[in-house]
């Protein structure tokens, strides 16, 4: 090449580079943060979860302000010692935002809203699992998008019972999160903390009726210029005893681990793996099991704005967890 052409192509190279928002920059990605999953189960979203969260904080005075939304499916029966149907889809949309506090401290609110229905995933399920050839059995005793029932009984005494066609508030949480390891190539880690309050009605099963309590930590870490991994490991202490059969309950350990890759422009894809022990011991699985879940999703920022959308399957062979969950959230950010 003519070393005049070579000399002009690089300075339009460079013009054209600093032209570009620094939002388009492969070297000014830091990630988005992991899709903000928990444990959907709905008898589980009575308790305490601590989202799966990045590690970093706001700067002081910034402030995030969410809407979320989760499409829960779940089709699950016990015949054992314990008598259940659960049958229906649940919508659990949460008003909540953040803000930085000081230096490396930001505090938030979360306030859900949780409704029952027949719901309207069944055939999509049902169509992904015949080609995958994991249909499940039960599907087939109920018709799709159709509230099924949500009752749980052992003996004579009803543990738990759930009204179809509902819309109510949820059990409100506060979080605070301190960010306590942050040096130049080395991971990020933040310590969390969060308390619920027995905001929503424990007769409906749309709280537990006591306050719970979390801790956990957050880390995350940028291993490549379009690569960014997350960890997540919390425990969390239920009180108790909740529900007419005077349950007692155990803490809880909840586990997360994830990757964001960035592919195009804002665009980035999510994969993450999440773990969550149950409270209960009451000898069954369908209150019991340990879940294990995978998520994919991607994150798509413009401007202050994020938006998450993501899909989370249940891998794990017990009841205890939603079959199907479609997660989406919207984030403002100040």
């Amino acid at each position: 090449m003519n070393p005049t052409w070579r000399r002009s192509a690089l300075c339009a190279a460079v013009w054209l580079w600093c032209l570009l928002p620094a939002a388009l920059r492969a070297d000014d990605f830091v990630g988005n943060g992991p899709l903000p999953v928990r444990n959907f189960q709905p008898i589980q979203m009575m308790f305490l979860n601590l989202p799966f969260e990045r590690a970093r904080v706001l700067q002081p005075g910034e402030i995030t302000i969410y809407v979320e939304s989760a499409e829960i499916n779940e089709i699950a029966t016990n015949q054992d010692d314990i008598n259940a149907v659960l049958k229906f889809e649940t919508n659990r949309t949460v008003l909540g935002g953040s803000i930085g506090l000081g230096h490396a401290f930001e505090v938030g609110l979360g306030v859900p809203f949780i409704s029952r229905f027949g719901g309207f995933l069944d055939p999509f399920i049902n169509g992904v699992e015949d080609v995958f050839q994991t249909s499940n059995p039960e599907r087939h005793e109920f018709p799709n998008n159709t509230y099924g029932g949500f009752r749980v009984q052992r003996g004579d005494v009803v543990l738990f019972d759930g009204p179809n066609q509902e819309f109510e508030l949820g059990d409100m949480w506060a979080e605070a999160k301190y960010e306590v390891w942050h040096l130049p190539g080395l991971p990020i880690v933040s310590l969390r903390g969060a308390i619920k309050a027995p905001t929503g009605r424990p007769g409906g099963v749309f709280g537990s009726g006591k306050p719970d309590f979390g801790v956990g930590a957050a880390a995350e870490h940028q291993f490549l210029s379009w690569l960014v991994a997350y960890g997540n490991l919390n425990l969390i202490y239920p009180l108790g005893p909740i529900s007419p059969g005077r349950l007692t309950l155990n803490p809880m350990l909840t586990e997360g681990i994830g990757a964001e890759a960035r592919v195009w422009r804002q665009l980035s894809f999510v994969l993450q793996q999440e773990t969550y022990t149950s409270p209960f011991h009451t000898g069954t699985r369908l209150l019991d099991g340990t879940v294990v879940e995978l998520t994919l999703g991607f994150n798509v920022a413009w401007d202050r704005f994020l938006f998450q959308l993501g899909a989370i399957d249940n891998i794990s062979p017990v009841v205890a967890a939603a079959d199907f969950t479609l997660l989406g959230r919207v984030t403002y950010r100040k």
